[in-house]
């Protein structure tokens, strides 16, 4: 019987053990390392790294059922892209917004656009949502549509805040998805 135990104990050891955190990655075949910040999940720290996130659950071993602790050395590919940085926008009248709102619309779509760019951004071409995931006047997820996004030019999300771009895009997202779709 003490026998029996020893060995449940040993084997519950093994386990315990065996079980992958992400400060255990090995450093040698990690390519950069990116430390957990109050907030982050699996799939911010993804977000950041310009990856997704089944590659930086693949780099540390883990399921999305894992727990990332703050100060945990997460194991990312390439470089980390800094939360806080918002590119510099060139200051624009709300006339100006219209405007460009206006060239990039037919004119029996324009009233409609102009309600749905002030719905979504107060006509404010920097704008970017809470998430990161939505840019400029009609906040176009750009990971979502970046596939297309090149016919009109875009290849960056940055771009999207460029608001002759912004118009262009979601005029041709209008036109893809044959109407207000993607605002409703």
């Amino acid at each position: 019987m003490v026998v029996r135990n020893r060995l449940v104990l040993l084997c519950a050891a093994a386990l315990m053990c065996s079980v992958v955190s992400p400060q255990q990655v090995d450093a040698a075949s990690c390519p950069r390392t990116y430390i957990a910040k109050r907030g982050d999940s699996w799939w911010s720290i993804a977000q950041k790294s310009n990856t997704t996130i089944n590659r930086v659950l693949k780099l540390n071993g883990t399921k999305t059922t894992s727990r990332i602790l703050i100060g945990d050395e997460v194991c990312v590919p390439g470089q980390v892209t800094p939360v806080a940085t918002t590119p510099t926008v060139p200051k624009y009248t709300q006339a100006e917004v219209i405007q460009i709102i206006r060239d990039a619309w037919p004119d029996d779509l324009e009233d409609r656009a102009l309600f749905i760019a002030h719905r979504e951004s107060k006509y404010r071409p920097g704008s970017i949502s809470g998430s990161k995931c939505c840019y400029g006047l009609f906040q176009i997820y750009y990971r979502w549509h970046k596939s297309w996004l090149s016919e009109v030019g875009v290849t960056s999300a940055d771009q999207l805040l460029d608001p002759r771009l912004n118009a262009a895009a979601a005029y041709r997202m209008y036109q893809r998805n044959n109407g207000w779709g993607p605002w409703k």
